[in-house]
């Protein structure tokens, strides 16, 4: 398991989340505690990169970008985003 935190923007970020994305969010987040490499890569040039994108949401609204720190087997959430239709 990886140990999970939260960037300070990223949690000014969780405010504006509607009430819809908080169980998809939290889903997103029990996903990063056990596969966090199964997101994708935030840079396309580097796809093994430790800077990945997963998105979330009943039609994929969101996303979270997050750092995986390996060697100390933890992820940093950086952004939380939520996109209005």
């Amino acid at each position: 398991m990886y140990e999970l935190e939260t960037d300070p923007e990223a949690v000014g970020d969780l405010q504006g989340l509607p009430g819809s994305a908080l169980i998809p969010y939290a889903e997103v987040l029990s996903l990063l505690e056990v596969a966090p490499w199964s997101g994708q890569a935030y840079n396309r040039q580097r796809p093994d990169g430790n800077m990945r994108i997963v998105p979330f949401g009943p039609n994929g609204e969101g996303f979270v970008v997050y750092l995986i720190l390996e060697d100390q087997r933890r992820v940093a959430v950086l952004r939380v985003k939520w996109l209005e239709p």
